[in-house]
């Protein structure tokens, strides 16, 4: 039972990190959307 445990978090905590990195970029991309819209 301790394995179900071990993947449950293991699960949620891959989720996390990949939520926290999709932000990441999608905040990165919308900074140099911005930039490149001042350029025009």
């Amino acid at each position: 039972m301790s394995f179900l445990y071990a993947a449950y978090a293991a699960t949620w905590t891959i989720h996390i990190v990949y939520l926290i990195t999709v932000v990441r970029r999608y905040s990165h991309l919308k900074k140099e959307v911005d930039e490149l819209n001042k350029k025009i």
